[in-house]
């Protein structure tokens, strides 16, 4: 009997030893609280910022307002909570549901290489329900660089011309990026950036984790530039710091012509129904040879111009060429002005010259009427004379 009593009695201290064991776990799980991240390690660089992505589960029949605090992290590191782009420090999770946060990090420029953890719990009032374990492992290269990167580096053409890259940016840190945007431009020149498929241009550009984004990227040379090849560093620049891409600008040379009469001459005049020959002026003014030049006229109605040379093959920079056009104009023309477009246009580069042209009426009856008129005079003296004493 005496041992009967004493076996129970050791039977009721050891349920109260397990019960008081296992105490603590049933009241964690009673909460039903727990924190969950998808990736719970990552890997960055020093001097970079990395965001984790919390979800915060209420397993347990009844609404909770759970208390989130950072227990444990490297020291130097700054970390902070943040939900709706706010710090927090609080989350209510509705029973059966979840809620989200993010806890943001800071890493040290002077962090060394290592992986350190960091620690998130979630309490009620002085009690741990949770605590989850993150691991940020530092190191020279990052587990993603982004990328920044152009279809066709370099590009050719004339400095009268827009030279158009096409550029991609990728984001390959685990958190979305916001990039400035901006180029290292000789003096006088231009740059544009734009989204592909889009009219609007920007300054920045954002893109979210893992993604990439293409620019139109357009570079405008300054006016009367030199021939020659322009390196030009592009530079996207987001928190966790720069990326770069060289695009190369080749300039063949510039072609600018101008055309006139001799001497910048723009008007003469003609006699309806005559011709008129008169001196034009070919040359080129820019660095670059210009080739095939062919002249050509718009006239009124019933008017010619001819050329004595139609097309010059080549134009070396700072020569000029003299073409002799002659033209014609109506017969039927009244005197006063008239205009005449003339035109030479090369395979680079074309130029336009307004003519303006005064038609005078010929002097030829005007010298038959004098003639006539002197011979009627001569007629009447002779009458009189023969016939003027009878």
């Amino acid at each position: 009997m005496v041992k009967n009593k004493k076996k129970a009695k050791l039977a009721l201290i050891l349920l109260a030893v397990l019960t008081m064991l296992l105490l603590p776990s049933f009241a964690a799980a009673a909460e039903g609280i727990y924190i969950a991240t998808e990736y719970p390690g990552i890997s960055v660089g020093a001097g970079e910022s990395l965001t984790f992505p919390l979800d915060v589960y209420n397993s347990s029949s009844q609404n909770q307002i759970v208390t989130l605090k950072v227990t444990r992290a490297p020291s130097g590191w700054e970390t902070s909570l943040e939900g709706g782009g706010k710090k927090i420090h609080e989350v209510f999770v509705r029973a059966g549901s979840s809620e989200d946060a993010d806890l943001r990090v800071q890493v040290p420029q002077n962090a060394t290489e290592q992986v350190y953890t960091i620690t998130v719990a979630a309490f009620s009032g002085d009690r741990e329900l949770a605590a989850l374990n993150l691991h940020v492992d530092v190191s020279k290269a990052r587990a993603g660089e982004d990328k920044f990167t152009a279809q066709y580096s370099e590009l050719k053409g004339s400095g009268s011309a827009t030279f158009n890259f096409k550029l991609s940016l990728t984001n390959n840190s685990a958190e979305e990026q916001t990039y400035s945007l901006g180029a290292e431009l000789p003096s006088g020149w231009q740059i544009t950036f734009k989204p592909s498929y889009e009219d609007q241009e920007v300054a920045s550009i954002t893109v979210k984790a893992g993604e990439t984004k293409n620019l139109d990227v357009t570079i405008t040379p300054a006016s009367g530039v030199e021939a020659g090849e322009y390196k030009i560093p592009v530079v996207a620049t987001s928190a966790a710091g720069p990326v770069t891409e060289e695009l190369t600008v080749i300039i063949s040379g510039t072609y600018r012509m101008t055309f006139s009469g001799q001497g910048g001459i723009l008007s003469t005049d003609v006699v309806a129904g005559s011709e008129k020959k008169i001196t034009l002026e070919v040359s080129n003014t820019g660095s670059a040879p210009i080739t095939n030049i062919n002249l050509s006229a718009t006239t009124p109605k019933d008017w010619s111009v001819t050329f004595d040379e139609k097309t010059i093959d080549l134009l070396e920079p700072g020569e000029t060429k003299q073409v002799v056009a002659t033209i014609t104009a109506s017969s039927n023309a009244i005197a006063g002005d008239y205009m005449v477009n003339m035109r030479a246009s090369g395979k680079e580069t074309s130029k336009t010259a307004e003519f303006r042209i005064t038609v005078k009426k010929s002097t030829l009856w005007g010298i038959i009427a004098i003639i006539i008129i002197i011979a009627v005079c001569y007629g009447v003296y002779w009458v009189f004379r023969k016939y003027g004493r009878r």
